[in-house]
């Protein structure tokens, strides 16, 4: 089964990268898997080929090659070694291969390196939640809450850490303090994992299904994947409704948004 699991993952910030740099000659590892397609040189230039090759690993797991991802981060970290951002990504593709003794190897690695680095502590802490290692896993969503306090994905995870590892107080009393937002499904995937816990998959469906008619697809599966990796949601579930459910609910409706208020009515003379 192919990991769901959301990851952050740092390249933005290359943007696209050797543009306009003229070509060097073709050197003897070529980034291409295919031996058909016409392979790009790489720059001789040690910081533009960690740049490039960086990239293209980035963009070979997002499309979930992996062994591309792998083959490519290899030449990176050739033109550049000791980079906690390939460290990071390194740990995240061995994520998304489940292999987690190297996923976490290489999150702490890249945590050495840089120890403010947010995306690494999001990603240690995920692959110590999905392993079932819920205080440690807090610790590090923690850490990372810390540099995003208004990030809603870490705020949830760190729920899912108290409601599953035993903590009712805390998980409770964050229950209790949620209310819905028009900006984010937190509300419902916070609800919807409260109500699997406790066995009640009809209310559990019902709080996910509220979710999709709401927001937009991308918004809810960074939090639905938590519950799939859990085995409350099975993949397919992890959609959003037909076209024809995708209104919200009159009642879900009343929720998120203020009432109208009518104008007073005006006494004729």
């Amino acid at each position: 089964m192919r990991l769901c699991t959301f990851l952050l993952v740092f390249v933005l910030s290359f943007g696209v990268v050797a543009c306009g740099k003229k070509k060097q000659e073709p050197v003897s590892n070529p980034i291409s898997a295919s031996p058909s397609k016409v392979v790009e040189p790489l720059p001789d230039d040690p910081e533009e080929r960690y740049r490039v090759t960086y990239v293209k690993a980035a963009q070979s797991f997002s499309r979930n090659d992996l062994e591309g991802a792998l083959s490519a981060l290899d030449l990176s970290d050739q033109a550049k070694p000791d980079q906690p951002s390939n460290a990071n990504l390194r740990g995240a593709i061995f994520t998304r291969k489940r292999d987690w003794a190297k996923a976490e190897e290489a999150f702490r690695r890249a945590l050495k390196l840089q120890p403010d680095l947010p995306m690494a502590q999001f990603n240690l802490g995920e692959v110590l939640f999905l392993n079932s290692k819920y205080g440690d896993a807090r610790e590090k969503f923690q850490i990372f809450l810390n540099s995003q306090p208004s990030n809603d994905l870490g705020i949830y995870k760190i729920y899912l850490c108290d409601l599953l590892g035993g903590n009712d107080a805390k998980a409770n009393s964050f229950l209790d303090s949620l209310k819905p937002s028009p900006n984010s499904p937190i509300y419902y995937f916070a609800k919807a994992a409260d109500a699997f816990h406790r066995g009640d998959k009809e209310a559990g469906t019902e709080f996910v299904t509220s979710a999709y008619r709401i927001y937009p697809p991308d918004a809810n599966s960074t939090f639905a994947d938590s519950l799939v990796e859990k085995g409350y949601l099975s993949g397919e579930q992890n959609l959003a409704p037909q076209a024809e459910d995708k209104k919200a609910k009159v009642e879900e409706l009343k929720v998120l948004l203020p009432p109208v208020q009518k104008p007073p009515v005006q006494s004729k003379p």
